[in-house]
């Protein structure tokens, strides 16, 4: 089987209200649709993050990838990373994803074997996931969202865990000043004493300024099961950690393969997030976890807002990774629709992995073109920026 084309749609999915976090506001998200098509009529499905780059590195990607069977995987990523050198050559690593993603989608299709056990077989069949509590602004009908206070934070968090069962909660901080913060901080853990909690600032505080929360969060009794992110950079977080005794969790300051060594040699986190799309894929964020596990690092899983595709990408790779430990992080709660045909579903805090052919699901023509629209009225959505927020200034830290 050969790949004879690749091409890309981009969409735009609305979020149910807009969500805050320390660099602006989520409303939707875009993303392009990756397919390839082979000489035996046979088509898989990708997804990553979209608009005119990615757009531009398919273009790019194309002659490299044409050819190809889709399981050559280590074949497509060393084509597509050794021209990583400007912006006109480069195929990023979350473009890279997306297409071996969609290789092997239509490589289980042609197996008839679910991308799972392309990975080496599944370890479990369902996943469990966090309610991840955003504050949010009203939606447009003003009925939705409005997250803007703890007493109704800690609503919202009672609807998630009444309506889906987590058992696990992500508190995204980096909105108000901390001492707010860790206000609400306090009656989520009194309200839901046997959860564990993850508090995530998304790098908005200084070095001081983290290692000043971490010693209250130590001297009131909170325990955490990690602060992610507290402070910006490998440096920055290694120093907090040497200050306090909580684990620390990244998703920022340590995403990619030049960062491991200098990551782990400073002692900078505890848990590391793996992202499908970030690490460049299922086999590159399999050799992380592996220098994870030697380095003794415990490995968890990032969310940035995924339809339906990368959502079943994720459950994959999480069910062929026992070294994952850490209940996953999923923006899906907070989405208004998906372009799959049969939308995901929490059962008591978990996913279920698909066990179809490849990735398991199947794009909604009708929901793709319609989302295609959007995108092309609406453009990529734009998160870097609220305009709702006093002496609004987009950079890190804010506190």
């Amino acid at each position: 089987m050969k790949i004879t084309e690749v091409t890309a749609t981009s969409v735009t999915v609305p979020m149910e209200a807009p969500l805050r976090w320390s660099l602006g506001v989520e409303t939707g998200t875009t993303r392009s649709l990756i397919e390839v098509r082979t000489d035996q009529g046979i088509s898989g499905i990708g997804e990553t993050y979209g608009g005119p780059a990615t757009e531009h590195a398919i273009a790019i990607a194309r002659p490299f990838v044409l050819g190809l069977d889709p399981l050559e995987t280590a074949v497509l990523q060393h084509r597509l990373s050794v021209f990583n050198t400007s912006y006109e050559t480069s195929v990023p690593a979350v473009v890279r994803a997306g297409i071996e993603m969609a290789c092997l989608d239509a490589a289980g299709k042609a197996l008839r074997l679910p991308v799972y056990k392309l990975l080496g077989g599944g370890t479990r069949d369902r996943i469990e996931t966090s309610a991840y509590l955003f504050y949010r602004y009203h939606d447009p009908t003003g009925t939705i969202g409005g997250e803007l206070s703890h007493a109704s934070m800690l609503e919202r968090t009672r609807q998630l865990v009444r309506d889906h069962g987590f058992r696990v909660i992500k508190y995204k901080g980096g909105v108000l000043p901390p001492e707010e913060e860790f206000e609400c901080l306090r009656l989520l853990r009194n309200a839901f004493p046997d959860a564990k909690l993850r508090w995530d600032p998304n790098a908005a505080w200084s070095v001081e300024t983290s290692i000043r929360m971490g010693q209250r969060l130590l001297a009131e009794g909170i325990e955490l099961e990690y602060l992610e992110d507290p402070t910006a950079n490998l440096e920055g977080m290694s120093q907090v950690r040497k200050a306090v005794p909580i684990p620390l969790a990244t998703n920022m300051c340590l995403v990619a393969w030049e960062q491991l060594a200098p990551g782990i040699r400073a002692r900078s986190v505890d848990i590391i997030l793996s992202d499908v799309h970030f690490w460049g894929g299922f086999r590159q964020n399999q050799r992380m976890m592996a220098v994870a596990e030697a380095f003794q690092l415990g490995v968890g899983m990032h969310s940035d807002r995924e339809l339906g595709v990368s959502t079943a990408a994720m459950l994959h790779l999480a069910a062929a990774s026992p070294y994952l430990r850490y209940a996953i992080d999923s923006h899906y709660h907070d989405q208004v629709d998906d372009v799959i045909t049969e939308p995901f579903r929490y059962r008591e805090g978990h996913f279920a992995v698909p066990d179809g052919p490849g990735l398991g699901v199947t794009l909604d023509p009708e929901k793709v073109e319609k989302y295609h629209r959007l995108y092309q009225e609406s453009g990529a959505v734009n998160e870097f920026f609220d305009p709702r927020r006093p002496g609004w200034v987009p950079a890190w830290p804010i506190f």
